[in-house]
């Protein structure tokens, strides 16, 4: 469970202030907070669907679909949810590479990214994406959220350049994972997914409406890797 909570910078949402924390710590508060599943928001969406929503398209209409003007506009997206957020917190940042051959972890280990053993279970949860268990690679730190600090993986991820990618606050349990164009968010407390409802609500399903975060929960999903 999350360890508590307090009035945030005005650049974030509410959250707690904690002590430093090393990966194998942050690995065990998402173990406990996600019930030993592994950071893959097309998955979670399932297990967490209380806690879940998703921005399927962070591109504005005027964007190409693969141009520059689309790659900063998910990049400053994603930096606006993640700091909106995590700002003043100490994250983990998990990467799982199912297929090392097509996708790179230079931005992540730029970052202080090391490989990690997987816990016990993601392995067999992430198998029918798995075409050999010996390829997938798995990486994370730890870092204290500044805006801007994943700029670059933002990139890479608009890029599909990189594996799946998960950002975890253990203070919140909050947990932002990113993909090409979309991400999946999961945020614990009414309050503070109306509150990120309202900052964002003109990137998400139905524009310009003030339908709250926690309603806005797609039908008919079928899970996949995209």
């Amino acid at each position: 469970m999350p360890y508590g909570v307090c009035d945030g910078s005005d650049h974030s949402l509410t959250s707690t202030q904690i002590g430093p924390m090393d990966v194998h710590e942050a690995l065990d508060a998402w173990q406990s907070q996600y019930s030993g599943q592994p950071p893959v928001g097309f998955m979670l969406r399932f297990t967490h669907a209380a806690v879940w929503t998703r921005i399927h398209d962070l591109r504005d209409a005027s964007d190409s679909a693969n141009g520059s003007s689309h790659e900063a506009t998910v990049v400053s997206r994603f930096d606006a949810v993640a700091s909106a957020l995590f700002t003043g917190t100490t994250v983990l940042v998990l990467g799982i590479h199912l297929d090392p051959r097509r996708e790179e972890t230079a931005e992540l280990r730029a970052m202080g990214a090391t490989t990690i053993t997987p816990p016990d279970g993601w392995l067999d949860a992430l198998g029918d994406y798995l075409t050999d268990t010996n390829r997938a690679e798995f990486v994370a730190t730890t870092l204290s959220w500044q805006r801007g600090c994943m700029d670059r993986v933002w990139l890479a991820v608009a890029r599909e350049q990189v594996g799946r990618i998960a950002v975890f606050c253990p203070a919140t349990g909050d947990a932002f994972c990113p993909y090409g164009g979309g991400a999946d968010i999961f945020v614990w407390g009414s309050e503070r997914r109306s509150k990120l409802g309202e900052r964002i609500r003109t990137w998400l399903p139905g524009k310009g409406t003030t339908t709250s975060l926690s309603s806005r929960m797609p039908n008919g999903m079928v899970a996949k890797r995209s």
